[in-house]
Protein backbone atom coordinates (compact mmCIF):
# COMPACT_ATOMS: atom_id res chain seq x y z
CA UNK A 1 0.00 0.00 0.00
CA UNK A 2 1.44 3.30 -0.98
CA UNK A 3 1.61 6.16 2.04
CA UNK A 4 -1.36 8.21 2.17
CA UNK A 5 -1.21 11.70 -0.15
CA UNK A 6 -2.30 13.86 2.55
CA UNK A 7 -1.21 14.46 6.42
CA UNK A 8 -3.69 14.16 9.41
CA UNK A 9 -5.12 17.97 10.38
CA UNK A 10 -5.01 18.90 6.52
CA UNK A 11 -8.17 21.17 5.55
CA UNK A 12 -9.11 19.96 2.15
CA UNK A 13 -11.87 22.45 1.69
CA UNK A 14 -14.50 22.81 4.92
CA UNK A 15 -13.25 19.02 5.83
CA UNK A 16 -10.00 18.14 7.86
CA UNK A 17 -8.32 15.61 7.78
CA UNK A 18 -8.50 13.36 11.33
CA UNK A 19 -7.54 9.46 10.53
CA UNK A 20 -6.54 7.37 7.72
CA UNK A 21 -9.16 4.60 7.28
CA UNK A 22 -7.85 2.28 4.19
CA UNK A 23 -7.50 1.70 0.58
CA UNK A 24 -10.55 1.12 -1.26
CA UNK A 25 -10.94 0.68 -4.99
CA UNK A 26 -11.58 4.17 -5.29
CA UNK A 27 -8.63 5.52 -3.84
CA UNK A 28 -7.34 6.22 -0.13
CA UNK A 29 -10.47 6.49 2.47
CA UNK A 30 -9.95 9.40 5.66
CA UNK A 31 -12.62 9.94 8.32
CA UNK A 32 -12.90 14.09 8.28
CA UNK A 33 -14.77 16.50 10.28
CA UNK A 34 -16.68 19.05 8.65
CA UNK A 35 -15.76 22.29 10.59
CA UNK A 36 -19.12 24.10 9.77
CA UNK A 37 -20.51 21.49 11.84
CA UNK A 38 -18.40 18.86 13.60
CA UNK A 39 -19.76 16.02 12.12
CA UNK A 40 -17.77 13.21 10.67
CA UNK A 41 -17.42 12.23 7.17
CA UNK A 42 -15.77 9.83 4.85
CA UNK A 43 -13.62 10.98 2.46
CA UNK A 44 -12.30 9.32 -0.62
CA UNK A 45 -8.73 11.27 -1.76
CA UNK A 46 -9.42 10.07 -5.81
CA UNK A 47 -6.11 9.03 -7.08
CA UNK A 48 -4.40 11.54 -9.71
CA UNK A 49 -5.64 9.32 -12.86
CA UNK A 50 -8.58 9.98 -11.60
CA UNK A 51 -8.45 13.35 -10.41
CA UNK A 52 -7.40 14.38 -13.64
CA UNK A 53 -10.14 11.99 -16.13
CA UNK A 54 -12.52 14.54 -16.94
CA UNK A 55 -14.54 11.60 -18.01
CA UNK A 56 -14.16 10.21 -14.83
CA UNK A 57 -15.11 12.81 -12.18
CA UNK A 58 -18.51 13.88 -14.52
CA UNK A 59 -19.48 10.29 -14.18
CA UNK A 60 -18.97 10.92 -10.39
CA UNK A 61 -20.79 13.76 -10.12
CA UNK A 62 -23.75 12.37 -12.31
CA UNK A 63 -23.87 9.45 -9.81
CA UNK A 64 -23.91 12.40 -6.95
CA UNK A 65 -27.05 13.78 -8.57
CA UNK A 66 -28.73 10.15 -9.15
CA UNK A 67 -28.85 8.84 -6.04
CA UNK A 68 -29.68 12.28 -4.41
CA UNK A 69 -33.19 10.52 -3.89
CA UNK A 70 -32.21 6.80 -3.37
CA UNK A 71 -33.37 5.95 0.19
CA UNK A 72 -31.81 2.46 1.03
CA UNK A 73 -31.66 1.33 4.80
CA UNK A 74 -28.39 -0.74 3.75
CA UNK A 75 -26.58 1.53 1.39
CA UNK A 76 -24.78 4.56 2.54
CA UNK A 77 -25.51 8.10 1.66
CA UNK A 78 -23.42 9.56 -0.97
CA UNK A 79 -22.83 13.86 -0.39
CA UNK A 80 -20.63 14.47 -3.49
CA UNK A 81 -17.94 15.24 -5.30
CA UNK A 82 -15.65 18.30 -4.52
CA UNK A 83 -11.98 19.65 -5.87
CA UNK A 84 -9.31 21.74 -4.25
CA UNK A 85 -6.47 22.93 -6.60
CA UNK A 86 -4.47 19.55 -6.44
CA UNK A 87 -6.74 17.07 -5.13
CA UNK A 88 -10.05 15.21 -5.85
CA UNK A 89 -12.29 13.95 -3.44
CA UNK A 90 -15.94 11.85 -2.90
CA UNK A 91 -17.73 12.33 0.43
CA UNK A 92 -19.85 10.00 2.46
CA UNK A 93 -21.65 10.12 5.15
CA UNK A 94 -19.68 8.41 8.18
CA UNK A 95 -20.53 5.08 8.87
CA UNK A 96 -18.76 4.66 12.50
CA UNK A 97 -18.28 0.94 13.47
CA UNK A 98 -16.32 -1.91 12.01
CA UNK A 99 -15.74 -2.79 8.46
CA UNK A 100 -15.96 -6.67 6.73
CA UNK A 101 -12.26 -5.82 6.58
CA UNK A 102 -11.61 -5.46 10.10
CA UNK A 103 -13.83 -8.15 10.68
CA UNK A 104 -11.55 -10.66 8.22
CA UNK A 105 -8.98 -10.88 10.83
CA UNK A 106 -11.65 -11.43 13.67
CA UNK A 107 -11.58 -15.17 12.75
CA UNK A 108 -13.88 -17.04 10.27
CA UNK A 109 -17.84 -16.57 10.22
CA UNK A 110 -20.34 -19.49 10.32
CA UNK A 111 -23.07 -19.54 7.84
CA UNK A 112 -25.80 -17.49 10.33
CA UNK A 113 -23.29 -14.94 9.99
CA UNK A 114 -22.96 -15.22 6.27
CA UNK A 115 -26.58 -15.02 5.77
CA UNK A 116 -26.90 -12.31 7.63
CA UNK A 117 -24.78 -10.02 5.65
CA UNK A 118 -25.41 -11.42 2.41
CA UNK A 119 -29.20 -10.78 2.76
CA UNK A 120 -28.56 -7.60 3.71
CA UNK A 121 -26.02 -6.40 1.07
CA UNK A 122 -28.33 -7.86 -1.57
CA UNK A 123 -31.02 -6.14 -0.33
CA UNK A 124 -28.66 -2.61 -0.99
CA UNK A 125 -27.62 -4.07 -4.47
CA UNK A 126 -30.92 -5.39 -5.73
CA UNK A 127 -32.00 -1.52 -5.14
CA UNK A 128 -28.86 -0.31 -7.12
CA UNK A 129 -29.76 -3.02 -9.87
CA UNK A 130 -33.70 -1.61 -9.81
CA UNK A 131 -32.14 1.93 -11.13
CA UNK A 132 -30.14 0.31 -13.59
CA UNK A 133 -27.22 0.37 -12.11
CA UNK A 134 -24.23 -1.92 -11.02
CA UNK A 135 -21.73 -1.38 -8.06
CA UNK A 136 -19.15 -2.19 -9.78
CA UNK A 137 -16.53 -1.63 -7.08
CA UNK A 138 -17.26 -4.24 -4.06
CA UNK A 139 -14.90 -4.52 -1.38
CA UNK A 140 -14.50 -5.48 2.19
CA UNK A 141 -13.43 -2.05 2.70
CA UNK A 142 -16.40 -0.60 1.57
CA UNK A 143 -19.11 -2.67 3.54
CA UNK A 144 -19.49 -1.80 7.13
CA UNK A 145 -21.63 -2.18 10.61
CA UNK A 146 -23.16 1.33 11.99
CA UNK A 147 -23.47 0.99 15.41
CA UNK A 148 -26.95 -0.53 15.12
CA UNK A 149 -25.87 -3.44 13.98
CA UNK A 150 -26.79 -3.12 10.49
CA UNK A 151 -25.17 -3.58 7.26
CA UNK A 152 -24.01 -0.31 4.93
CA UNK A 153 -22.53 -0.59 1.45
CA UNK A 154 -20.42 2.27 0.52
CA UNK A 155 -18.99 3.75 -2.61
CA UNK A 156 -22.35 4.56 -5.09
CA UNK A 157 -20.06 6.95 -7.06
CA UNK A 158 -18.64 4.32 -8.93
CA UNK A 159 -21.47 2.50 -9.83
CA UNK A 160 -22.13 1.70 -13.52
CA UNK A 161 -25.02 0.77 -15.86
CA UNK A 162 -26.02 -2.67 -16.56
CA UNK A 163 -24.45 -3.68 -19.69
CA UNK A 164 -21.99 -0.91 -19.65
CA UNK A 165 -18.22 -2.03 -20.48
CA UNK A 166 -15.82 -2.38 -17.52
CA UNK A 167 -13.44 0.76 -17.43
CA UNK A 168 -9.96 1.08 -17.17
CA UNK A 169 -8.76 0.71 -13.04
CA UNK A 170 -7.04 3.45 -11.64
CA UNK A 171 -6.50 2.70 -8.37
CA UNK A 172 -3.73 1.04 -6.82
CA UNK A 173 -5.74 -1.36 -4.81
CA UNK A 174 -5.84 -4.67 -6.56
CA UNK A 175 -8.41 -6.30 -8.38
CA UNK A 176 -9.17 -8.92 -5.13
CA UNK A 177 -12.89 -8.84 -5.95
CA UNK A 178 -13.30 -8.26 -9.77
CA UNK A 179 -15.57 -10.17 -11.66
CA UNK A 180 -13.98 -12.48 -14.38
CA UNK A 181 -15.90 -10.89 -17.04
CA UNK A 182 -15.02 -7.31 -15.52
CA UNK A 183 -11.16 -8.14 -16.72
CA UNK A 184 -11.96 -9.08 -20.14
CA UNK A 185 -13.81 -5.60 -20.66
CA UNK A 186 -17.00 -7.27 -21.22
CA UNK A 187 -20.52 -5.53 -20.72
CA UNK A 188 -21.41 -6.18 -16.51
CA UNK A 189 -24.55 -7.56 -15.62
CA UNK A 190 -25.71 -7.73 -12.04
CA UNK A 191 -23.94 -11.11 -12.03
CA UNK A 192 -20.86 -9.24 -11.59
CA UNK A 193 -21.87 -7.80 -8.32
CA UNK A 194 -22.97 -11.20 -7.35
CA UNK A 195 -19.11 -12.88 -8.02
CA UNK A 196 -17.42 -10.09 -6.11
CA UNK A 197 -20.12 -10.06 -2.98
CA UNK A 198 -19.11 -14.34 -3.43
CA UNK A 199 -15.71 -13.49 -3.06
CA UNK A 200 -15.96 -11.17 0.36
CA UNK A 201 -17.73 -13.87 1.58
CA UNK A 202 -15.67 -16.91 0.72
CA UNK A 203 -13.00 -14.73 2.49
CA UNK A 204 -14.73 -14.45 5.68
CA UNK A 205 -16.30 -18.18 5.96
CA UNK A 206 -12.76 -19.81 4.92
CA UNK A 207 -10.36 -17.16 6.00
CA UNK A 208 -8.67 -17.82 3.06
CA UNK A 209 -8.86 -16.00 -0.98
CA UNK A 210 -10.49 -18.10 -3.46
CA UNK A 211 -7.42 -19.73 -4.18
CA UNK A 212 -7.73 -21.33 -1.26
CA UNK A 213 -4.58 -19.39 0.39
CA UNK A 214 -3.60 -15.68 0.78
CA UNK A 215 -4.31 -13.56 -2.18
CA UNK A 216 -1.38 -13.14 -4.02
CA UNK A 217 0.61 -10.32 -4.79
CA UNK A 218 0.82 -9.90 -8.25
CA UNK A 219 -2.09 -8.56 -10.79
CA UNK A 220 -1.27 -11.09 -13.23
CA UNK A 221 -1.58 -14.35 -10.35
CA UNK A 222 -4.84 -12.19 -9.14
CA UNK A 223 -5.97 -12.53 -12.53
CA UNK A 224 -5.26 -15.51 -13.88
CA UNK A 225 -6.90 -17.06 -10.68
CA UNK A 226 -10.44 -15.31 -11.27
CA UNK A 227 -9.93 -16.41 -15.42
CA UNK A 228 -9.03 -19.63 -14.88
CA UNK A 229 -8.87 -21.47 -11.46
CA UNK A 230 -11.37 -23.23 -10.02
CA UNK A 231 -12.18 -22.63 -5.97
CA UNK A 232 -11.69 -25.02 -3.95
CA UNK A 233 -15.55 -25.76 -1.71
CA UNK A 234 -14.88 -23.32 1.21
CA UNK A 235 -16.13 -26.50 3.53
CA UNK A 236 -12.34 -27.76 3.04
CA UNK A 237 -11.28 -24.73 4.57
CA UNK A 238 -13.85 -24.58 7.18
CA UNK A 239 -15.21 -27.83 7.99
CA UNK A 240 -18.06 -26.67 10.17
CA UNK A 241 -19.38 -25.41 7.03
CA UNK A 242 -22.96 -27.20 5.37
CA UNK A 243 -21.46 -28.81 2.21
CA UNK A 244 -24.51 -27.52 0.72
CA UNK A 245 -24.09 -23.69 1.51
CA UNK A 246 -20.36 -24.31 0.46
CA UNK A 247 -21.76 -25.44 -3.01
CA UNK A 248 -23.86 -22.39 -3.31
CA UNK A 249 -20.82 -19.77 -2.76
CA UNK A 250 -18.67 -22.44 -5.52
CA UNK A 251 -21.47 -21.65 -8.28
CA UNK A 252 -21.57 -17.43 -7.48
CA UNK A 253 -18.18 -17.71 -8.63
CA UNK A 254 -18.10 -19.62 -11.89
CA UNK A 255 -16.58 -17.80 -14.37
CA UNK A 256 -19.39 -17.45 -16.53
CA UNK A 257 -21.48 -14.97 -15.80
CA UNK A 258 -24.40 -16.24 -17.46
CA UNK A 259 -23.97 -20.06 -15.32
CA UNK A 260 -24.62 -17.52 -12.03
CA UNK A 261 -27.56 -17.03 -10.08
CA UNK A 262 -29.27 -13.87 -11.93
CA UNK A 263 -29.85 -11.17 -9.12
CA UNK A 264 -29.09 -11.05 -5.69
CA UNK A 265 -32.10 -12.05 -3.80
CA UNK A 266 -31.88 -15.15 -6.02
CA UNK A 267 -28.50 -15.60 -4.31
CA UNK A 268 -29.77 -14.43 -0.71
CA UNK A 269 -32.55 -16.61 -1.10
CA UNK A 270 -30.18 -19.72 -2.28
CA UNK A 271 -27.66 -19.03 0.43
CA UNK A 272 -30.94 -19.06 3.35
CA UNK A 273 -31.89 -22.10 2.12
CA UNK A 274 -28.66 -24.01 2.16
CA UNK A 275 -28.23 -22.45 5.79
CA UNK A 276 -31.73 -23.95 6.39
CA UNK A 277 -32.68 -20.80 7.40
CA UNK A 278 -36.05 -18.73 5.99
CA UNK A 279 -34.95 -15.85 4.84
CA UNK A 280 -37.54 -13.70 6.47
CA UNK A 281 -36.26 -14.58 9.77
CA UNK A 282 -32.83 -13.48 8.96
CA UNK A 283 -32.87 -10.23 11.33
CA UNK A 284 -31.86 -6.87 10.07
CA UNK A 285 -29.29 -6.46 12.69
CA UNK A 286 -26.40 -8.28 14.51
CA UNK A 287 -27.71 -10.35 17.16
CA UNK A 288 -25.04 -12.04 19.73
CA UNK A 289 -26.85 -15.21 19.64
CA UNK A 290 -26.36 -15.68 15.70
CA UNK A 291 -23.45 -13.33 14.63
CA UNK A 292 -20.57 -13.82 17.48
CA UNK A 293 -17.74 -12.81 15.41
CA UNK A 294 -19.73 -9.54 14.11
CA UNK A 295 -21.29 -9.19 17.56
CA UNK A 296 -17.55 -8.66 19.39
CA UNK A 297 -16.39 -6.27 16.64
CA UNK A 298 -19.00 -4.26 17.15
CA UNK A 299 -18.53 -4.37 21.04
CA UNK A 300 -15.07 -3.67 20.87
CA UNK A 301 -15.38 -0.71 18.32
CA UNK A 302 -14.28 2.43 19.97
CA UNK A 303 -17.59 5.05 18.87
CA UNK A 304 -17.00 8.70 18.21
CA UNK A 305 -18.59 10.82 20.67
CA UNK A 306 -21.69 12.86 19.26
CA UNK A 307 -20.49 15.35 17.54
CA UNK A 308 -20.82 19.49 19.30
CA UNK A 309 -22.37 21.80 16.64
CA UNK A 310 -20.55 25.32 16.89
CA UNK A 311 -22.75 28.05 17.14
CA UNK A 312 -22.24 31.71 15.28
CA UNK A 313 -24.94 33.54 16.35
CA UNK A 314 -24.27 36.93 18.90
CA UNK A 315 -27.34 38.44 19.54
CA UNK A 316 -27.77 41.04 21.71
CA UNK A 317 -30.43 39.02 24.22
CA UNK A 318 -28.96 36.05 24.42
CA UNK A 319 -30.96 33.80 22.31
CA UNK A 320 -32.60 31.26 25.37
CA UNK A 321 -34.08 34.33 26.70
CA UNK A 322 -35.92 35.09 23.09
CA UNK A 323 -37.22 31.36 22.96
CA UNK A 324 -38.29 30.85 26.92
CA UNK A 325 -41.43 32.31 26.13
CA UNK A 326 -41.79 29.66 23.48
CA UNK A 327 -41.09 26.70 25.39
CA UNK A 328 -43.54 27.74 28.72
CA UNK A 329 -45.78 29.76 27.38
CA UNK A 330 -48.26 29.11 30.00
CA UNK A 331 -46.27 29.88 32.90
CA UNK A 332 -46.61 33.85 32.26
CA UNK A 333 -50.37 33.44 32.44
CA UNK A 334 -50.56 31.68 35.15
CA UNK A 335 -48.12 34.23 37.18
CA UNK A 336 -51.14 36.98 36.65
CA UNK A 337 -53.92 35.47 37.42
CA UNK A 338 -53.46 36.58 41.18
CA UNK A 339 -53.77 40.21 40.52
CA UNK A 340 -56.49 40.21 38.25
CA UNK A 341 -59.03 41.43 40.59
CA UNK A 342 -57.04 44.11 41.82
CA UNK A 343 -55.98 45.33 38.48
CA UNK A 344 -59.50 45.39 37.78
CA UNK A 345 -61.21 47.70 39.99
CA UNK A 346 -57.93 49.93 39.26
CA UNK A 347 -58.64 50.43 36.07
CA UNK A 348 -62.81 50.73 36.32
CA UNK A 349 -61.87 53.55 39.15
CA UNK A 350 -59.07 55.45 36.46
CA UNK A 351 -61.75 54.64 33.61
CA UNK A 352 -64.33 57.23 35.45
CA UNK A 353 -62.29 59.85 36.35
CA UNK A 354 -60.66 60.13 33.02
CA UNK A 355 -64.30 59.76 31.28
CA UNK A 356 -65.34 63.20 33.41
CA UNK A 357 -61.83 65.26 33.56
CA UNK A 358 -59.79 64.59 30.88
CA UNK A 359 -60.88 65.05 26.76
CA UNK A 360 -59.44 62.63 24.23
CA UNK A 361 -56.70 64.28 22.55
CA UNK A 362 -57.13 64.25 18.67
CA UNK A 363 -55.00 61.40 17.13
CA UNK A 364 -52.73 62.65 14.91
CA UNK A 365 -50.56 59.94 12.74
CA UNK A 366 -47.42 59.97 13.17
CA UNK A 367 -44.93 58.47 9.96
CA UNK A 368 -42.91 55.38 10.91
CA UNK A 369 -39.86 55.37 9.07
CA UNK A 370 -39.12 51.58 7.48
CA UNK A 371 -35.56 51.01 6.23
CA UNK A 372 -34.07 48.52 3.96
CA UNK A 373 -31.23 46.65 3.22
CA UNK A 374 -29.33 46.29 0.30
CA UNK A 375 -29.22 42.05 -0.41
CA UNK A 376 -28.00 39.70 -2.84
CA UNK A 377 -30.87 39.39 -5.64
CA UNK A 378 -32.03 42.26 -7.84
CA UNK A 379 -34.91 44.30 -5.52
CA UNK A 380 -38.19 43.44 -6.13
CA UNK A 381 -41.78 44.89 -6.37
CA UNK A 382 -43.78 43.35 -3.82
CA UNK A 383 -46.87 41.72 -5.40
CA UNK A 384 -50.70 42.77 -4.75
CA UNK A 385 -52.46 41.41 -1.91
CA UNK A 386 -54.09 38.84 -3.20
CA UNK A 387 -57.72 38.30 -1.71
CA UNK A 388 -58.05 34.91 -0.76
CA UNK A 389 -55.97 33.46 1.81
CA UNK A 390 -53.43 30.56 1.56
CA UNK A 391 -54.71 27.95 3.42
CA UNK A 392 -53.35 27.19 6.40
CA UNK A 393 -52.96 23.41 7.56
CA UNK A 394 -54.19 22.63 11.28
CA UNK A 395 -50.67 22.27 12.62
CA UNK A 396 -49.65 25.46 11.80
CA UNK A 397 -48.99 27.13 14.75
CA UNK A 398 -46.59 29.68 14.23
CA UNK A 399 -45.68 32.16 11.78
CA UNK A 400 -42.04 33.29 11.08
CA UNK A 401 -41.47 36.26 8.87
CA UNK A 402 -39.06 39.34 8.65
CA UNK A 403 -39.41 42.64 10.87
CA UNK A 404 -37.35 45.97 10.36
CA UNK A 405 -36.00 47.20 13.49
CA UNK A 406 -33.60 49.85 12.84
CA UNK A 407 -31.24 49.43 10.08
CA UNK A 408 -31.96 45.49 9.66
CA UNK A 409 -33.95 43.03 8.68
CA UNK A 410 -34.23 40.52 11.35
CA UNK A 411 -36.82 37.55 12.41
CA UNK A 412 -39.94 37.57 14.38
CA UNK A 413 -42.42 34.70 15.00
CA UNK A 414 -46.08 34.42 16.30
CA UNK A 415 -49.16 32.38 16.71
CA UNK A 416 -51.54 32.70 14.17
CA UNK A 417 -54.09 33.78 16.43
CA UNK A 418 -51.70 36.69 16.79
CA UNK A 419 -50.07 35.75 19.92
CA UNK A 420 -47.12 35.13 21.85
CA UNK A 421 -44.98 37.44 19.13
CA UNK A 422 -41.12 37.67 19.84
CA UNK A 423 -38.16 38.53 18.09
CA UNK A 424 -35.56 36.19 17.06
CA UNK A 425 -32.80 38.35 16.24
CA UNK A 426 -31.43 41.54 17.41
CA UNK A 427 -27.51 41.38 15.41
CA UNK A 428 -26.11 44.00 13.42
CA UNK A 429 -26.83 42.36 10.22
CA UNK A 430 -29.97 41.52 7.97
CA UNK A 431 -32.06 38.39 7.87
CA UNK A 432 -34.35 37.28 5.15
CA UNK A 433 -36.30 34.40 3.78
CA UNK A 434 -37.26 32.66 7.07
CA UNK A 435 -38.49 28.88 6.49
CA UNK A 436 -39.81 26.30 8.77
CA UNK A 437 -37.77 22.89 8.39
CA UNK A 438 -40.29 19.65 7.95
CA UNK A 439 -39.46 18.74 11.47
CA UNK A 440 -40.64 22.40 13.00
CA UNK A 441 -37.93 22.64 15.34
CA UNK A 442 -35.63 24.86 13.20
CA UNK A 443 -35.86 28.01 10.97
CA UNK A 444 -33.85 28.26 7.77
CA UNK A 445 -32.95 31.88 6.99
CA UNK A 446 -30.23 33.86 4.66
CA UNK A 447 -28.39 36.22 6.25
CA UNK A 448 -24.83 38.05 6.27
CA UNK A 449 -24.57 38.41 9.80
CA UNK A 450 -21.37 35.87 8.71
CA UNK A 451 -19.80 38.33 6.44
CA UNK A 452 -20.79 40.55 3.20
CA UNK A 453 -22.17 37.87 1.73
CA UNK A 454 -25.51 35.90 2.52
CA UNK A 455 -25.06 32.61 3.58
CA UNK A 456 -27.92 30.29 5.29
CA UNK A 457 -28.55 29.63 8.62
CA UNK A 458 -30.58 27.41 11.11
CA UNK A 459 -31.63 28.63 14.65
CA UNK A 460 -32.69 25.39 16.15
CA UNK A 461 -35.09 25.97 18.65
CA UNK A 462 -34.20 22.77 20.94
CA UNK A 463 -30.27 23.51 20.79
CA UNK A 464 -31.61 26.89 21.54
CA UNK A 465 -28.81 28.62 19.22
CA UNK A 466 -27.84 29.61 15.67
CA UNK A 467 -25.32 27.45 13.32
CA UNK A 468 -24.09 28.24 9.35
CA UNK A 469 -24.97 25.94 7.09
CA UNK A 470 -23.56 27.76 4.09
CA UNK A 471 -20.20 29.19 3.84
CA UNK A 472 -19.31 32.01 0.84
CA UNK A 473 -21.14 30.00 -1.84
CA UNK A 474 -22.14 33.26 -3.16
CA UNK A 475 -25.43 35.04 -2.10
CA UNK A 476 -28.36 32.93 -1.15
CA UNK A 477 -32.02 33.50 -1.29
CA UNK A 478 -35.63 32.10 -1.54
CA UNK A 479 -35.00 28.67 -0.26
CA UNK A 480 -37.38 25.97 0.07
CA UNK A 481 -37.33 22.12 1.08
CA UNK A 482 -37.88 18.95 -0.76
CA UNK A 483 -41.10 17.38 0.76
CA UNK A 484 -38.87 15.00 2.16
CA UNK A 485 -37.05 17.27 3.71
CA UNK A 486 -33.78 15.89 2.16
CA UNK A 487 -32.86 18.46 0.14
CA UNK A 488 -32.96 22.30 0.05
CA UNK A 489 -33.61 24.23 -3.52
CA UNK A 490 -32.57 28.19 -3.23
CA UNK A 491 -31.51 30.75 -5.86
CA UNK A 492 -27.58 32.07 -5.67
CA UNK A 493 -26.02 34.37 -7.17
CA UNK A 494 -22.19 32.98 -7.54
CA UNK A 495 -19.58 35.20 -9.97
CA UNK A 496 -20.52 36.81 -12.90
CA UNK A 497 -23.40 34.62 -14.10
CA UNK A 498 -26.74 35.82 -13.18
CA UNK A 499 -28.61 34.45 -10.19
CA UNK A 500 -29.45 30.71 -10.93
CA UNK A 501 -30.98 27.49 -8.91
CA UNK A 502 -28.92 25.69 -6.79
CA UNK A 503 -29.56 22.47 -4.77
CA UNK A 504 -27.75 20.79 -1.48
CA UNK A 505 -28.33 18.48 1.51
CA UNK A 506 -30.53 19.53 4.34
CA UNK A 507 -27.43 19.72 6.12
CA UNK A 508 -25.38 21.74 4.23
CA UNK A 509 -23.15 19.49 2.44
CA UNK A 510 -23.32 18.90 -2.15
CA UNK A 511 -24.18 22.23 -2.68
CA UNK A 512 -24.51 22.63 -6.51
CA UNK A 513 -26.16 24.94 -9.83
CA UNK A 514 -28.75 22.68 -11.12
CA UNK A 515 -30.13 25.45 -13.33
CA UNK A 516 -28.45 28.67 -15.06
CA UNK A 517 -31.14 30.85 -16.96
CA UNK A 518 -31.00 33.87 -19.27
CA UNK A 519 -31.84 36.34 -16.50
CA UNK A 520 -31.71 36.20 -13.05
CA UNK A 521 -33.84 33.99 -10.87
CA UNK A 522 -35.72 35.56 -7.53
CA UNK A 523 -37.69 32.77 -6.23
CA UNK A 524 -37.97 28.96 -6.17
CA UNK A 525 -40.25 26.30 -4.78
CA UNK A 526 -40.73 22.72 -5.12
CA UNK A 527 -43.27 21.19 -5.51
CA UNK A 528 -45.50 18.26 -3.06
CA UNK A 529 -44.65 15.90 -5.32
CA UNK A 530 -41.11 16.06 -5.13
CA UNK A 531 -40.93 16.16 -8.90
CA UNK A 532 -40.88 19.94 -10.10
CA UNK A 533 -39.40 23.29 -9.39
CA UNK A 534 -41.24 26.31 -9.98
CA UNK A 535 -39.15 29.40 -10.17
CA UNK A 536 -39.17 33.58 -11.65
CA UNK A 537 -37.19 34.85 -13.81
CA UNK A 538 -36.61 38.17 -15.22
CA UNK A 539 -36.51 38.12 -19.28
CA UNK A 540 -35.22 41.57 -19.92
CA UNK A 541 -37.76 43.94 -18.61
CA UNK A 542 -36.99 45.24 -15.24
CA UNK A 543 -39.36 44.05 -12.16
CA UNK A 544 -40.51 42.40 -14.58
CA UNK A 545 -40.85 38.29 -14.30
CA UNK A 546 -41.59 35.27 -16.02
CA UNK A 547 -43.03 31.62 -14.15
CA UNK A 548 -41.62 28.38 -15.17
CA UNK A 549 -41.50 24.96 -13.86
CA UNK A 550 -38.54 22.36 -14.32
CA UNK A 551 -37.54 18.95 -13.61
CA UNK A 552 -35.35 18.64 -10.28
CA UNK A 553 -32.94 17.57 -12.52
CA UNK A 554 -32.60 20.91 -14.20
CA UNK A 555 -34.09 19.67 -17.44
CA UNK A 556 -37.64 20.67 -19.42
CA UNK A 557 -38.09 24.00 -18.68
CA UNK A 558 -42.17 24.63 -18.82
CA UNK A 559 -43.06 28.50 -19.18
CA UNK A 560 -46.31 29.05 -17.49
CA UNK A 561 -46.97 32.95 -17.08
CA UNK A 562 -46.78 33.11 -21.06
CA UNK A 563 -46.07 36.55 -21.40
CA UNK A 564 -48.28 37.35 -18.51
CA UNK A 565 -48.08 41.23 -17.69
CA UNK A 566 -47.16 42.69 -14.25
CA UNK A 567 -45.56 39.30 -12.40
CA UNK A 568 -43.85 40.06 -9.50
CA UNK A 569 -40.61 37.73 -8.00
CA UNK A 570 -42.42 34.93 -5.84
CA UNK A 571 -43.77 31.75 -6.31
CA UNK A 572 -45.50 29.09 -4.28
CA UNK A 573 -46.84 25.70 -4.66
CA UNK A 574 -50.72 25.27 -3.44
CA UNK A 575 -50.64 22.01 -0.64
CA UNK A 576 -52.72 20.02 -2.76
CA UNK A 577 -50.70 18.04 -5.87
Amino acid sequence: MSSPPVTIKTPLNQFRIEEFIALTPFGELYRASDERTNRPVALTVLPKAIAENPETLRGYEANSVRFQNLSHPNLNKLLGLQKTPTQAFLLEEWIDGPSLKTIQSRGRLNESEAVFLAKSICAGLEALHKQNRLHAHLAPELIRLNQRGEVIVCGLAGSRAIQSIAETRYSKYPALYTAPEQLRGEALTTAADIYSLAVILYELISGHWINGKSAPKTSDAIRKTHLDLPPPAPAALNPSLPDHFSRMIVWALRKNPDERLKTTIEFSSALALAAHTPLDQVPLRVKPETAPVLAGALGDWEFLPPPKATAVSTDTIPLEERLAGIANPSNKRKQSIGFVPILLLVVLAGFVSLFFFIRPAEEIPLPTPILFTPFAADSTAPPPPSPTPRPTLTNGGRIVFTCTRGDYNQLCMVNRDGTDFVQLTDVAASNYYPVFTPDAISILFASNRAGPNFDFFILNFVEREIFQLTINIGNVISPDFSPDGRMIVFANKAGDTPTSIWMMNADGLNARRVYTGTGNIVSVAWSPDGEKIAYAMNTGTPQEYEIFTMDTSGRNHLKISQGLQGIGGSVDFSPQR
